[in-house]
């Protein structure tokens, strides 16, 4: 439920204050560059435009409807789709999260299936072998390449193994 929530949640902040919907996905780069982008492509659009700065304002949103639309149309645009890239990397990275659990999952069920059918407790990943004592083949949960269970990273892409990380 909460890999549901959090991509939609960002969104929702990305529209409210542009970047911090990045901030709850801890891409802290992508906060920072949105950020930048928003509040400076403002900055420069209100710097060649000719807006009164002097005027007094109410409130806020009095300000924002004294905008010229050359100003509030782009900065709009921005914030939408600063919002949208927060929730497409809110997905990806909830898509990401159950592969490599869903990975780890038939890694520790088929250590659990090698186990009972040896009657021998061991290291999970070590006793996992095929026909005729081959090594059992797994799929790289970030690459999604077949790598060695007895490695403790993918030798195709460099990246740490899930089920090796608490040896």
């Amino acid at each position: 439920m909460r890999d549901q929530l959090r991509p939609v949640l960002a969104a929702v902040l990305a529209l409210a204050f542009p970047g911090l919907g990045h901030l709850v996905l801890r891409r802290w780069g992508r906060a920072l560059l949105w950020h930048v982008t928003v509040v400076g492509g403002g900055v420069a659009l209100l710097a060649l435009s000719d807006v009164d700065a002097a005027a007094p304002a109410a409130s806020p949103f009095e300000a924002a409807a004294a905008l010229p639309t050359e100003v509030a149309l782009p900065v709009a645009l921005l914030t939408v789709l600063s919002s949208i890239d927060a929730y497409v990397v809110g997905r990806a990275d909830a898509a990401e999260r159950r592969r490599v659990d869903a990975t780890a999952e038939a890694v520790r069920r088929r250590a659990a299936n090698a186990d009972d059918e040896a009657g021998a407790a061991g290291s999970p990943v070590t006793e996992l072998t095929g026909e005729n004592d081959e090594t059992v083949q797994v799929e790289c949960p970030n690459c999604g390449k077949e790598t060695d269970a007895e490695l403790d990273f993918c030798h195709w892409c460099t990246e740490p193994l899930p089920w090796n990380e608490g040896e």
